[in-house]
């Protein structure tokens, strides 16, 4: 059965289809032009909280633990628990996040970052932690938590850890690109958590963790060349080399940076579904990075095109072949394209990376 949120004048919905791809109508007609609008809320949830699956790890994978094959399609929301613990309605967020095909956010839980317009969250309410994730689950969204990232706080790992320990919607991060002198943290200070899917966390933009890998691997394309292809294929590399799931889970920040930057609509869109298609089919998944992701509002129309976009070319990958050997296809490289990736040995195991 479908899913199906409506604008209250009835005009605008987005139907996430049973295939997984997500379509927009206008007044019941399908489109996709860059005038889209961000998907209105529904009314709160009456029922108590979904309890969503608990993920595990399955190869270079992840998947539920009732065995159903999973692809993490991420978007940033650095500042969204401190918004709700500070007394903001985020419902709205998570409904459009969720309406626009994603199912996991990435949440930052300790940091002062004012001046890079992100904002300042030192008072967190570990007894509160369990209560955002179970709002999170409602809208049948996991949440990565990012530990630190701009300062150290020793004790702020094991009381994030004994918070979380119970709920099933939820992968932590240690660090947020710990090689940078801003960032960096006294590694061996901090335990693997048991009974959470957990990494060490992310190096710089392009550079691999340097850190012994625990249940999964995070990884940034910001800024990089060809970035498009690199979402999906420098993940896949280094998840051969490590033997556990890598996640992409930032890439460059949306509109201003790196492959975006001067971009039309039409290329955006293209830029978007092939980098979320590489990656759902090469490694654990990809994040989608966006200016209104910084500080968690809800994003504006060209925003919305752009995450419609990516969690389309998520969804595209039928998840049955994430197990299936990998061939670079150069037989099928045509002059508009960078890299054919493949699969398996059907056509819909085959991801055509556009120059």
């Amino acid at each position: 059965m479908s899913d199906t949120l409506k604008s209250s004048n009835g005009r605008f919905t987005l139907t996430m289809q049973d295939d997984g791809n997500v379509v927009a109508y206008d007044r019941g007609v399908p489109y996709w032009a860059t005038n889209t609008f961000p998907p209105t809320p529904p009314d709160p949830p009456t029922q108590p909280p979904s309890t969503l699956p608990r993920l595990r790890v399955n190869g270079h994978v992840f998947e539920t633990e009732t065995g159903q094959p999973f692809t993490v399609i991420q978007c940033s929301d650095f500042n969204l628990l401190a918004r709700w613990q500070h007394g903001e309605d985020i419902r709205p967020l998570l409904a459009q996040r969720v309406g626009c095909g994603f199912n996991t956010l990435r949440v930052w839980t300790l940091f002062d970052l004012a001046a890079a317009n992100i904002g300042v969250f030192l008072d967190i309410d570990y007894a509160r932690v369990r209560d955002f994730l179970r709002l999170c689950a409602s809208f049948r969204l996991y949440v990565e938590f990012t530990a630190y990232t701009s300062l150290e706080r020793k004790n702020h790992w094991d009381q994030l850890m004994a918070a979380v320990l119970d709920e099933p919607n939820v992968l932590l991060e240690l660090v947020n690109e710990g090689t940078i002198p801003v960032n960096q943290i006294d590694m061996a200070h901090y335990a693997r958590p048991f009974g959470i899917l957990a990494s060490h966390g992310s190096g710089g933009a392009e550079g691999d963790p340097p850190w012994p890998a625990w249940d999964y691997i995070t990884r940034h394309t910001n800024m990089a060349d060809e970035e498009q292809r690199k979402v999906g294929k420098q993940a896949y590399d280094l998840a051969v080399i490590e033997g556990v799931p890598v996640l992409t889970n930032e890439t460059s920040r949306f509109a201003d940076v790196g492959m975006w930057r001067g971009a039309d609509p039409s290329r955006i869109r293209d830029l978007a579904f092939d980098s979320a298609a590489g990656a759902a089919l090469l490694c654990a998944g990809s994040a989608w990075h966006s200016v209104q992701g910084k500080t968690s509002v809800l994003w504006d129309a060209e925003s919305v095109d752009a995450a419609l976009a990516w969690t389309k070319g998520a969804r595209s990958v039928p998840l049955a072949v994430q197990h299936q050997p990998y061939t670079r296809r150069d037989d099928l490289l045509m002059p508009d394209l960078l890299r054919v990736y493949q699969r398996g040995t059907t056509d819909a195991g085959i991801v055509r990376i556009r120059k």
